[in-house]
């Protein structure tokens, strides 16, 4: 599952930086490479064996079965024994990892291929990357030895039976539908941004008539705005993965849960066995309430994430550190982003300051509030009541602050 909010464990810049610039892609259109083969769509089954410990990860799946777009390279087209499948679901690594030959080609398709773009399943700026077996981890430095390792907690859950009274808790002024040609071709239906750029049809389905006709979900409208949309991510083997995004102005009244709970009921009652949902260990709201809706977890797993730009994968690292309270590896790679690069958004600055607040550095906490501040910062409530903040309250450099940041409140 796929679940967003401005300060999710998952993707912070990439967040903020995410924007859809490319042409939809079709299923996998064959590329000679230097380094790596790649299989053509009726070859695909030729790597199952060596994904087998990936089960959980329908997406590959339902690449195999043609149901949406993936490709897969290998290190030899009639007998793979090392294989790199890129899936709407993200990028699946798996087989022998000892092969030195193998390991080098590798590292030049990583840094050659897929960190410039030039081949992708999905408009991403990130790589998140799954690995079988897991002493693959041991190769990573080795395969992308410009970037630091990014290691995420995962949870897979999944569910057969809905135990979440969905239709009893449609808030009032609130309406559900199923998406389906009527409603994607009203003209009257509004996507909000927030929502029509989390879910691209056409990258995640290849049409959008392979969507409705392999992908189920359901999503809630006021009036008509869709304001709550649990997107179907991929299908196959009488499986299917969903996401659900929210607009941010109608969050906290139960959508999220109504929308996942209505959709999951449909596709168990229509031909599917099992809904899967995946989600970050530190995203809390998300496995809440995949929880709720009656999903079990089955599964924890480690995600390996990766920023193209080396700029934003230094970024991702401090907010990565940050969140779990590693306030020295955060500031470590807070100062690293700023030596490579000047003008950040003001809430980077926010952020690197309430590192250096919990390590108990005046002068740099102060150093970055200011930049906040000069930056537009003016969210000045929040910052009154970050507690590290204390060790500043003090200063008359505090006072001046907290008045620009009023200023830039007041526009």
């Amino acid at each position: 599952m796929r679940t967003f909010s401005a300060y999710d464990s998952s993707c912070w810049l990439e967040a903020k930086l995410y924007a859809k610039k490319e042409q939809p892609l079709r299923y996998s259109e064959t590329k000679e490479t230097d380094m790596l083969e790649e299989l053509k769509q009726n070859e695909f089954s030729r790597v199952l064996p060596l994904f087998r410990g990936l089960d959980y990860c329908l997406s590959f799946r339902a690449t195999i079965e043609g149901n949406n777009p993936g490709r897969i390279f290998v290190d030899n087209t009639d007998n793979p024994r090392t294989a790199l499948a890129l899936t709407v679901g993200g990028h699946l690594l798996a087989g022998d990892h000892n092969n030195q030959k193998t390991n080098e080609d590798l590292r030049s398709f990583i840094a050659e291929q897929i960190f410039t773009g030039q081949v992708h399943v999905k408009s991403s700026r990130s790589m998140f990357l799954t690995l079988h077996p897991e002493v693959w981890e041991a190769k990573l430095q080795e395969l992308i030895p410009t970037h630091d390792i990014i290691r995420r907690k995962r949870y897979h859950y999944a569910c057969n039976r809905v135990a979440f009274d969905w239709r009893s808790n449609v808030p009032a002024g609130y309406r559900v539908c199923r998406i389906d040609r009527a409603l994607l071709d009203d003209t009257r239906i509004v996507f909000p941004d927030s929502i029509r750029t989390w879910m691209n049809i056409n990258e995640q389905w290849g049409t959008v008539e392979n969507f409705l006709e392999k992908g189920i979900s359901f999503c809630v409208l006021r009036g008509h705005e869709v304001v709550s949309w649990c997107t179907p991510d991929c299908a196959a083997n009488r499986q299917i993965e969903v996401g659900i995004i929210t607009h941010p102005e109608h969050r906290r009244k139960g959508l999220a849960t109504v929308s996942v709970a209505a959709t999951a009921e449909y596709c168990l009652s229509h031909g599917f066995y099992a809904v899967g949902w995946h989600c970050n260990e530190l995203n809390t709201g998300s496995w809440k309430t995949a929880e709720k809706v009656g999903f079990n977890r089955d599964r924890e797993y480690t995600e390996y994430f990766y920023t193209y730009d080396l700029v934003q994968h230094l970024g991702e690292l401090a907010w990565h550190h940050f969140q779990r309270k590693d306030y020295e590896k955060s500031v470590h790679y807070f100062e690293q982003l700023f030596k490579q690069q000047e003008g950040h958004a003001n809430d980077t600055y926010h952020v690197a300051a309430e590192a250096w607040a919990a390590l108990k550095n005046k002068d740099k906490t102060l150093t970055y509030l200011r930049a906040a501040a000069e930056h537009g910062w003016k969210y000045l409530e929040y910052t009154k009541r970050v507690e590290a903040f204390s060790i500043v309250h003090d200063t008359s450099e505090w006072k001046a602050i907290l008045a620009r940041m009023m200023t830039n409140a007041q526009g």
